[in-house]
């Protein structure tokens, strides 16, 4: 048959099935009053309330893209040619959805109901990070029920979350800054800047960059340096500077402020409210060379205040700061050089002083496999103290403490930790 006898045979069956009422597959519209579609909405809202984060909208131009893709996967299912390989198309959707957006994810799940569905999102730290991350805003929602016989008539469902300013501007303002307590910040070997974002205690896979520019950051700390309730950076660098660069509660960094002037490369430093009347917090500076360690008040949340002198004995000593025994007054835990390493606990009365005890062992042995050190506080989103750790493997653990006992690890990150400068 020719060309052109093909093409005209085509057209004569488009018009036959206009003619009897049949039209070629569109994908379906889903709206927010379906009642699949309102339940997956209705929960997922319920789980952003329950973070104190203001509900996402419903964009029906998102949904029209979510709606397609999941008729394309259960296309894909009836024909048994569905991968988790490419489960989600090139680019996740964000090509596919109305323009200006500034923050997008696309989960994907295949259960039973919607609850399952979204139960099962928010046990994955991965899908969880999406539905729960506060630069959402808009929320489209599509849904196929499957008719293989190996799905036993389950629902495959695709939900496409967006962040638009406009919409933005209409939501309860929520913290937008680009670090919490118990995040954690990170410096590639290109002096990018990482927030991870904590995932309560689940694999810190999520990453999200912040600016370039600190190749010359010898050390870093996440700290509210001025008290402003929005997490700051404070950064040891290569010059033997420290600078503060503050947190925006609209998100990212103001440029960097030097807070101390020269003098900082031959110390470590740790950020902390040393004292219990500290307003800001200060530093606790450990002279490398001597193992005497010093407290730099901050008087104001500028530049640091003059210095009192807290010990010594610290030479090739690791350090970090957390209330151990749950007393209010912040204490100090030092990692021993010598042998497989211990962890010493150095009480403070919380006036800027040691307490005159026996120094307690809090950790035998093994803690000379650890490469980094620090604290890290409300980690789990529970207000409680605890700490971060990093092993010459390049897995990132997280320990919790309660009164007078460190938790058994978890780890929340699984190799490729070892090449990043790490600040909790």
């Amino acid at each position: 048959m020719s060309a052109a006898c093909k093409l005209l045979a085509v057209l004569v069956l488009l018009l036959g099935l206009l003619a009897s009422g049949v039209a070629p597959a569109q994908a379906l519209t889903r709206t927010a009053q379906d009642p699949f579609v309102a339940e997956v909405l209705r929960l997922t809202n319920q789980y952003r309330a329950g973070a104190g984060l203001p509900p996402v909208v419903w964009n029906q131009s998102i949904a029209n893209v979510s709606q397609a893709w999941a008729e394309e996967q259960n296309r894909r299912i009836s024909k048994d040619t569905f991968t988790m390989e490419d489960i989600h198309r090139e680019g996740y959707g964000s090509w596919q959805i109305p323009a200006g957006w500034d923050w997008y994810t696309e989960n994907i799940g295949i259960n039973n109901t919607a609850r399952q569905i979204v139960d099962w999102w928010m046990a994955s730290s991965v899908h969880r990070a999406g539905m729960l991350n506060p630069r959402a805003t808009d929320i489209g929602v599509g849904w196929m029920k499957t008719t293989h016989p190996d799905y036993h008539g389950m629902y495959v469902v695709v939900e496409n979350l967006a962040g638009y300013p406009a919409t933005r501007a209409t939501l309860p303002q929520v913290d937008l800054s680009s670090f919490r307590e118990g995040d954690i910040a990170a410096v590639d070997a290109a002096g990018n800047l990482f927030a991870y974002p904590s995932a309560g205690g689940g694999d810190m896979w999520n990453r999200i960059w912040i600016s370039s520019g600190w190749k010359d950051a010898a050390q870093i700390e996440v700290a509210d340096w001025n008290a402003d309730g929005i997490q700051d950076i404070v950064a040891r660098r290569s010059n033997g500077n420290l600078t503060v660069s503050y947190g925006l509660v609209l998100g990212g960094l103001a440029a960097p402020r030097t807070i101390g002037f020269g003098g900082w490369s031959g110390f470590d430093i740790e950020v902390t409210r040393w004292m219990t009347a500290d307003r800001f917090p200060g530093i606790i500076a450990r002279e490398l060379a001597s193992g005497k360690a010093y407290y730099y008040a901050n008087p104001s949340g500028g530049t640091h205040g003059a210095r009192s002198y807290l010990g010594s004995g610290f030479k090739n000593s690791d350090t970090f700061t957390v209330d151990y025994d749950a007393d209010g007054r912040m204490d100090l835990v030092a990692r021993t050089a010598a042998g497989t390493g211990q962890l010493t606990l150095y009480r403070s009365n919380g006036a800027g002083a040691f307490l005159a005890e026996t120094r307690r062992i809090i950790g035998s042995s093994g803690w000379n496999k650890i490469t980094h050190l620090s604290t890290l506080p409300n980690h789990l989103g529970d207000g409680g103290a605890g700490f971060l750790a990093r092993d010459t493997s390049g897995n990132i653990r997280y320990y919790k403490v309660t009164k007078n006992k460190t938790a058994a690890a978890v780890y929340i990150g699984r190799g490729g930790w070892e090449s990043l400068k790490l600040g909790s």
